[in-house]
């Protein structure tokens, strides 16, 4: 059967004891165990060369090139025992990968049952020819709420006894080892009065920063080279790379920050006047820009570098070979700025890109496309951030934040309720 997602593509069967399979792929329709090696058919091997493949079998857009999405992939599979030749090769089966976010792609998870403010994600695999990516998403929120997921639609509560501090973003750090070693997750939540808890399992918390009510509510966390980066009220900023131990850093704003962003060690956080800071050294110092007018604020910022996308509007990449190299802001009455010269704190380039039909806008993340989220639950998607698509119903109304694992988002609602799109 197909294996369908954004920037993932491929093929699952139930395996026979004993039994080793070949399989293979080409965007030919006319493929078959036969004639994959042919020019004019253009297959080959999705595992191992073919000779010994495992369900699943899959393309991911982590390998440049593969499962473009909007491109019809053709799958089929042989089987043989010992060192006998294959028989005829399954019947081919179609698969295509499409860009999440998208109308008809959203569906609602179960309830968490208490309010939330933030949710983030932590990756354990990527995408890989032979599995699927794994990895735990985490929400916080008031009174100390703390959940877990695996797959973004069922949730634990994993709020620590007696811990009741007001908790509004997490982010998280995946630290790769050699394998078979599994690699090493670190999780840091902020909240109230300068408020911090970490965990190193998304299972067991523990509050390293007390709240304290002379320091600024932290509002939103990202996590840059190795370093954990905090913004929140009255410009406040700070850095860590343990989550225990944190520098204040100078902002040149004394206005709330809502958002934080950072790739590499390039940040971007965004807040009340339309204020933009950018950092080039993952948060120690700061640059300030004003984006436009004093009465609207910027809620959310999202970085994209890969169009994956074979389809639709704005194309501007085949085979996932094209960089966009974009950032984008957005904020109240439909507001978004979109950079991608930046080269400077001081000579960074937006450009306005409203959303048209928007409310206030509270989300935005990408995948192979960027994805925006109004305060009505209606999400906007966009290839390179020029124009936006019509709105999309998420399935809630009430949402408060959004995170990716790359390959779909999760969305969170301030009531508890859930949405996904993969």
């Amino acid at each position: 059967m197909p294996v369908m997602g954004d920037g993932i593509v491929g093929i699952t069967w139930m395996p026979i004891f004993g039994v080793n399979y070949m399989a293979f792929t080409s965007t030919n329709p006319t493929l078959t165990t036969d004639n994959w090696t042919d020019p004019g058919i253009g297959g080959f091997a999705v595992l191992n060369g073919g000779t010994s493949s495992v369900p699943p079998a899959l393309l991911c857009s982590s390998f440049p090139g593969q499962a473009v999405n909007g491109l019809p992939y053709y799958f089929t599979v042989d089987a043989h025992t010992g060192t006998s030749p294959g028989g005829a090769g399954s019947p081919t089966v179609m698969a295509l990968a499409r860009s999440a976010g998208g109308n008809g792609t959203w569906r609602v998870g179960t309830p968490m049952g208490t309010n939330l403010n933030g949710v983030g994600y932590a990756t354990i695999t990527p995408c890989e020819p032979n599995s699927l990516p794994t990895g735990v998403y985490a929400a916080v929120g008031p009174v100390g709420a703390i959940f877990t997921s695996p797959d973004g639609k069922t949730w634990s509560s994993r709020t620590p006894v007696g811990y009741s501090t007001d908790l509004f973003a997490v982010a998280t750090n995946t630290i790769f080892g050699i394998p078979p070693n599994p690699p090493s997750l670190l999780f840091v939540a902020v909240g109230s009065g300068g408020a911090v808890v970490r965990s190193t399992d998304g299972v067991t918390w523990t509050a390293t920063v007390a709240t304290n009510a002379s320091l600024p509510t932290l509002r939103a966390i990202a996590v840059a080279t190795g370093v954990f980066v905090a913004v929140g009220d009255n410009g406040r900023i700070q850095t860590s790379i343990d989550g225990v131990s944190w520098t204040v850093r100078p902002s040149n704003t004394t206005v709330n920050l809502h958002a934080i962003n950072c790739t590499g060690t390039i940040c971007v956080a965004a807040g009340d006047s339309a204020v933009v800071e950018i950092s080039f050294d993952s948060g120690n110092t700061w640059g300030e820009q004003s984006l436009g007018t004093s009465g609207v604020a910027l809620r959310a910022v999202a970085y994209g570098n890969f169009d994956n996308n074979e389809t639709g509007t704005n194309v501007v990449g085949v085979d996932g070979t094209t960089a966009i190299n974009t950032w984008v802001v957005v904020g109240d009455g439909g507001t978004a700025y979109a950079g991608n010269t930046i080269v400077s704190s001081a000579s960074a380039i937006w450009n306005p890109v409203p959303i048209s039909g928007a409310g206030n806008l509270i989300a935005v993340s990408y995948t192979t496309q960027f994805v925006a989220v109004d305060n009505s639950g209606n999400a906007f998607t966009s290839q390179i951030a020029v124009t936006w698509s019509p709105p999309v119903a998420t399935g809630i109304g009430d949402p408060v934040s959004m995170t990716t694992n790359q390959h779909g988002f999760v969305l969170a609602g301030s009531s508890g309720d859930n949405t996904s799109s993969f």
